[in-house]
């Protein structure tokens, strides 16, 4: 295609060439002759016309170039992903299937979270942990202790009785019926010490913790929560991304020179409500030591009443005695 197209210019130089020099030579005889000027002019468009072509048959020639590149290229995709196909499909074939038991549990999350609702408040995490105190030596020595050491130590604690009368929960002291004073001792014999050591070594293996013993125990009003309380989630990163997202940004694309001015407003909105929480809880815990105090007042004043009643009757037989004797 190309010596054609060398062919087809060179013939029409020449052409142009030829009636050129026909017309020099007429005029350089005297004897001009206006066809062969014209015939130069047809010869000259022709050259033109043979040039235009001769440049698009280069465009297209390089335009097949460029094809013919376009083409290998996508040749070798294509056999390269027919490869990776095949190494592909061998792999998928060489990979053992996974067998799954014909005994199924069709259980739906909603029961799942509602299962889990209703026994969160009676369970602890797997993983959870406290810090177990140490066994004092004073477990381990002779449980026979002077009433006045048990007053001393902080361990006794009055509880108001039905009677209105107070009662020691310690085992040190009580009241009878009758409103006496009766001792009761927990003392083993001297004898019996191996005894005594191996059920306090028994007990405190099998006992638990004195943490968990304080929330297992209804009058220890205590609130027990089996997951972190709400202010330490407000504390990390999640309640931040939830604030983003109450805010309608997007975290993902969260511009991190305004991390410090949330955090900061975060902070803020954080304390506000610990301080609120304080309050809240120093509240009630006012409200339950005027309740304790009142408790206290009345049960004292029942038993200062009952003292005060018996003289008040003895006077009064003792005057009905003397009036009969006159």
């Amino acid at each position: 295609m190309l010596e054609n197209m060398n062919k087809l210019v060179d013939a029409r130089f020449e052409r142009v060439e030829k009636a050129l020099q026909t017309l020099i030579t007429s005029i350089s005889t005297y004897n001009p002759n206006p066809a062969q000027a014209t015939d130069l002019l047809a010869a000259d468009a022709e050259l033109n016309q043979g040039l235009e072509q001769l440049s698009t048959h280069q465009r297209n020639h390089e335009k097949i170039l460029s094809l013919r590149s376009s083409s290998s290229s996508l040749d070798t995709q294509i056999r390269e992903t027919l490869t990776l196909l095949t190494d592909t499909r061998r792999a998928l074939i060489d990979t053992s299937s996974t067998s799954f038991s014909p005994t199924t549990y069709p259980v739906t999350y909603t029961e799942l979270l509602s299962y889990a609702k209703k026994i969160s408040d009676k369970t602890l995490p797997p993983t959870f942990r406290e810090k177990t105190e140490p066994v004092h030596s004073e477990m381990t020595s002779s449980p026979t202790k002077d009433k006045s050491e048990s007053h001393t130590n902080g361990t006794t604690t009055p509880v108001v009785a039905t009677n209105g009368n107070p009662m020691v929960t310690d085992g040190q002291l009580g009241l009878s019926n009758n409103g006496t004073a009766m001792e009761i001792d927990s003392a083993t014999p001297s004898n019996a010490g191996g005894v005594a050591q191996a059920q306090t070594s028994q007990e405190e293996s099998t006992a638990l913790p004195l943490e968990w013993q304080t929330h297992l125990n209804p009058q220890a009003q205590i609130q027990f929560l089996p997951w972190p309380a709400d202010h330490d989630i407000k504390r990390g990163a999640l309640a931040t991304i939830q604030l983003l997202l109450d805010r309608g940004e997007d975290p993902a694309t969260f511009d991190p020179e305004r991390g410090a001015e949330l955090e900061e407003e975060r902070r803020l909105k954080q304390e506000e409500e610990d301080r609120v929480q304080a309050e809240q809880q120093a509240r009630l815990e006012d409200e339950r030591r005027r309740e304790m105090e009142r408790r206290m007042s009345v049960s004292q004043n029942a038993g200062g009443e009952r003292k005060e009643e018996q003289p008040k009757v003895f006077q009064l037989e003792t005057f009905d005695d003397e009036d009969d004797s006159e």
